[in-house]
């Protein structure tokens, strides 16, 4: 009896089934506070009872603050053993439940977007001027994320692999792109090859958009917006439990590194913090090469941009933005559409630097060389990921999902957790990048197509 509850229950203590119990009552206890409390308070909650648990256990075991690297010395601490085996597996539950939505996600998410493009674009030379601009700011976001946290050596002290399981192959650029495009759709899913199943949803839209006239158009535009609306659905409710999770995954985080761990957030808020300021130079330049005074857009999108500070959520954010898009004299339907894709196109924070140095993270801790290949196929990632993901709070969860799986990283999902843990934290700077990103593609374009009123830009200049 004794070995059957070891090895298939993994209880063998007394002490293990109080522990575990104790696990219960904090999840019990956060989903009493979730009917009372935002989600903001419930994620930092989350984060605080994580690391007293975590504490709590290394102070029964005796063990020293930098925690312990091998779970081999914990022969003679069987309980605190099994602990980690059941947190662990609650984490990798959550973590497959994520991977699992991945490929959906993308896949109806880009279809969503791509093939509803119709219904608020009339005039062709708006939106190819919004597309270019959306792409080249996220891009350059992404590039500031990943230059930043490759001189900070972001991720270097969470290094778990030697260099010799992850080195990879040097492939020339024409390599790279073949393996982009998947020869079978079936097996890029199955591989989670998520360029390939981005490109084949491009593709497979624009041939759907191309037969808009038919019938069957509408049936299955009706088809896909259902869905979209199913997986939205979907992701938002595996975003809701993630607290649960954050305990857990900060308290096994604990019990391998200790405190450590704690420092490498604080780290990673201040580089975030950096990318988000170098962010508004790059948008100031653009302002300033298309002949329009930063220092008034600032002044009046500043409601905006504090909105999105605050609110964490460019699509709550979307009525005060417009609003403000008006007021520096951009056109009625610029400022409509441009504000609208924003929420779910180009983001400068989410998809941009906050994704890159993600990536970067992820290769140093996997101690994989970083390379022009690894650069470029991040960007890359970065630019088309920002495409369908909506704009409200959490959902940034799925972006990185989407990049790590792009990357071929995905079961190391855990490496993660402090940086989810304090994601509010980081929130709060990316959203403000998303929006003043949208706000500056729509003033640039209006520019360029001579739409913008520049005597309502000027107006009540200090």
């Amino acid at each position: 009896m004794e070995n059957f509850l070891i090895n298939f229950f993994h209880l063998s203590q007394i002490k293990s089934v109080i522990l575990l119990f104790c696990v219960i009552c904090l999840f019990i206890l956060l989903r009493f506070l979730k009917q009372k409390l935002s989600f903001y308070w419930i994620m930092s909650i989350a984060l605080v009872f994580g690391l007293v648990w975590g504490y709590f256990l290394l102070y029964l075991a005796d063990f020293p603050n930098e925690g312990i690297e091998k779970l081999s010395v914990l022969d003679s601490l069987r309980w605190l053993c099994e602990i980690h085996i059941w947190m662990n597996f609650l984490n990798s539950l959550y973590i497959s439940v994520l991977k699992l939505l991945v490929i959906p996600l993308i896949f109806i998410s880009l279809i969503y977007v791509l093939i509803n493009l119709d219904k608020k674009i009339q005039i062709k030379s708006l939106f190819s001027r919004v597309f270019f601009w959306f792409l080249f700011s996220t891009a350059i976001s992404a590039l500031i994320g990943i230059c930043l946290a490759i001189f900070a050596n972001l991720g270097g002290s969470n290094q778990v692999l030697s260099s010799a399981k992850n080195l990879k192959e040097i492939k020339g650029l024409n390599e790279v792109i073949l393996n982009f495009i998947p020869s079978n759709i079936i097996s890029a899913m199955n591989a989670n090859n998520i360029l390939g199943v981005i490109i084949f949803a491009f593709i497979l839209s624009f041939g759907i958009r191309s037969l808009k006239e038919n019938r069957g158009f509408r049936i299955f535009s009706l088809l896909i917006d259902f869905l979209h609306q199913v997986i939205m659905k979907i992701s938002l409710y595996v975003i809701r439990i993630m607290p649960y999770f954050v305990i857990t995954m900060i308290a096994n985080a604990l019990i391998l590194n200790g405190y450590k761990v704690l420092i490498d957030s604080i780290y990673f808020i201040f580089l975030l913090y950096i990318a988000f300021i170098l962010v508004f130079f790059v948008h100031t330049a653009l302002l300033v090469l298309h002949g329009l005074n930063p220092f008034i857009y600032y002044k009046k999108a500043f409601p905006a941009l504090l909105m999105a500070f605050s609110s964490r959520s460019s699509a709550g954010t979307l009525p005060v933005t417009i609003s403000a898009l008006k007021n520096l004299g951009v056109s009625s339907t610029n400022a409509s559409f441009t504000a609208s894709l924003g929420t779910t196109m180009g983001m400068n924070g989410c998809a941009g630097y906050y994704a890159g140095m993600i990536a970067v993270f992820m290769f140093h801790a996997l101690n994989i060389p970083i390379g022009i290949n690894e650069i470029l196929t991040t960007i890359v990632l970065c630019v088309i990921v920002s495409f369908g993901i909506v704009g409200i709070p959490g959902i940034t969860i799925m972006i990185i999902s989407v990049i790590l799986s792009g990357l071929g990283m995905q079961s190391h999902f855990a490496l993660l957790v402090f940086v989810l843990a304090i994601d509010p934290i980081l929130d709060m700077a990316r959203t403000c990048s998303n929006v003043s990103g949208a706000m500056v593609v729509s003033l640039i374009t209006d520019k360029e197509m001579k739409n913008l009123d520049i005597t309502t830009y000027q107006k009540n200049e200090i």
